[in-house]
């Protein structure tokens, strides 16, 4: 058996003793990184559902379904939407790179109970993936325009993913509902979204966006059921569902409260428990190569 001091001298390039190395770091890593996720799954379910006509200020969670007076396009799957998330991956300069594009136009939760306007900034959104694909080389004539926008040159090649709360779509929102004391909702001018009011566009400026998104199509027009009851929406109500402090949680989600925490509740025992066995185990074969 060679001496414990010969030892490092022979395993310094033995590969499985790095791989060793690396999977206790890795294995640390997950079985800490779990612990965080099994919290937030409790804090999710500790907070009771409320219904909107119910729901009192703090944190509250709601479900109910997306409604607004007006709407938006969504640059990628050319659906009218009230809130959407481009996202580009690519290289850039060598080196990878995400650029993302966020619109809203003021949007609301219908449970049935009454409505309750969303502010979407902040938020962790879990929203189901509305446009999803892969391009190299040549890309349909009507993403040349959202592209060019964002500085990809032509040929370049990207991933294109897309979030959006269309009209109708079920959502899960857990966040802190606050009185609105916001100066100006509706932004009309980059120099109102630069100062810190909501990225929300006013009817006009929704119109704008739709001839904007996609200039070979000439304008589109706003859907009937859109805004068909759109003087039915209070724009400026008491208060609003938002992100609180920075360290609270702010949901919007597609999937339900019950989904969410299950997804949560798998996530956190494959990283507690499976990161304490990858550890214990290159543990062991670090001791093996060792000698020891």
């Amino acid at each position: 058996m060679p001496s414990v001091s010969a030892v490092p001298l022979s395993v310094a390039f033995d590969l499985a003793f790095w791989l060793a190395i690396a999977g206790i770091v890795l294995g640390l890593f997950l079985f800490f990184r779990g612990f965080p996720i099994l919290q937030r799954k409790r804090l999710i379910q500790s907070i009771p559902a409320s219904t909107v006509r119910a729901a009192s200020l703090g944190m509250v969670e709601v479900s109910g379904k997306a409604v607004g007076p007006y709407s938006i396009v969504a640059p990628l799957s050319e659906m009218d939407c009230y809130f959407y998330r481009a996202r580009i991956e690519g290289v850039r300069d060598s080196a990878p790179s995400t650029r993302e594009e966020t619109l809203c136009v003021p949007f609301f939760l219908d449970d049935g109970t009454g409505r309750i306007l969303i502010d979407p900034r902040h938020a962790e959104s879990a929203l189901r993936i509305t446009f999803s694909d892969n391009f190299s080389g040549s890309v349909p004539s009507y993403l040349h325009h959202f592209l060019a926008r964002h500085g990809v040159p032509p040929g370049a090649p990207v991933r294109l993913v897309e979030y959006s709360v269309r009209e109708g779509d079920h959502l899960f929102v857990l966040g802190t509902l606050q009185e609105n004391v916001e100066p100006d909702w509706i932004a009309g001018s980059r120099k109102q979204e630069q100062s810190g009011f909501p990225a929300y566009l006013s009817r006009d400026a929704a119109d704008l966006q739709r001839e904007m998104a996609f200039p070979e199509l000439g304008p589109l027009e706003q859907k009937a059921t859109a805004s068909a009851d759109g003087g039915q929406f209070d724009l400026s109500p008491p208060v609003v569902l938002k992100k609180g402090r920075p360290d609270e949680l702010f949901i919007l989600s597609s999937a339900s409260q019950h989904d969410l925490a299950a997804g949560l509740a798998v996530k956190s025992v494959l990283c507690i428990w499976g990161g304490a066995a990858m550890a214990l185990f290159a543990l062991w074969l670090m001791v093996v190569r060792l000698g020891l």
